[in-house]
């Protein structure tokens, strides 16, 4: 019996969708496991100590656990985030929102001095809540909004930061409640071309707090 053409175009579109979804999962749990070893090269810098386990699978990615992090850290959750390429709808739709692997940082400070700053591209830096903030350009045209005491040495300590891994950045927030620290980065182009170490010590360098400042 003869197929006619629409039926051939599903059972077609059907493999390509198969094969698709099972090529995505593959490389997402290769790029998950290897991720995740670039990630633990660098937990040392953060505490000694840390859990952790897969998102379901290596597939979707990782949280870390960090419940005693060294200063000026009290305690950290990381979660790796790998984009979904299984399902070519959904891969297109973060692709067109720039949503890439991602690395986000949630962090309790042993002192957060009561300094608000947020950082992005400006075209997210709009809420309501925020709109009556300072402002200032910083490296990379990223926008920077802050108010309260001490931001201005803040600041200063953030640039060099935000000189090195602005272009991977997505969003950086330091607020008064918990988590002090939110932070949201890309990895493409971060990892592993940058050491994890690094990022991680680098990022402990820009929030500390002097003791002239408490």
């Amino acid at each position: 019996m003869q197929m006619n053409t629409g039926t051939v175009a599903v059972i077609a579109l059907s493999v390509v969708l198969f094969l698709w979804y099972i090529g995505g999962h593959l490389y997402n749990r290769q790029r998950g496991r290897r991720l995740f070893r670039w990630l633990e090269e660098g937990l040392g810098a953060l505490g000694e100590e840390y859990q952790w386990g897969w998102l379901g699978s290596p597939a979707s990615g990782a949280r870390i656990l960090i419940p005693q992090a060294h200063p000026p850290f009290r305690r950290m959750e990381i979660t790796l985030l790998l984009e979904n390429r299984e399902i070519p709808i959904l891969w297109l739709a973060d692709r067109l929102q720039k949503k890439r692997d991602a690395l986000i940082i949630k962090a309790t400070l042993q002192s957060s001095e009561g300094r608000e700053i947020q950082v992005g591209p400006p075209n997210e830096l709009r809420s309501a809540a925020i709109l009556s903030w300072n402002r200032e350009i910083g490296p990379h045209r990223l926008m920077m909004a802050y108010r309260g005491p001490g931001t201005s040495s803040q600041r200063a300590r953030l640039t060099p930061w935000l000189t090195r891994y602005g272009p991977h950045l997505r969003r950086l927030i330091l607020q008064r409640e918990d988590p002090h620290l939110a932070l949201w980065m890309n990895l493409t182009g971060l990892a592993p071309e940058v050491p994890s170490v690094a990022l991680f010590t680098d990022l402990r360098t820009a929030l500390e707090v002097r003791k002239d400042e408490k």
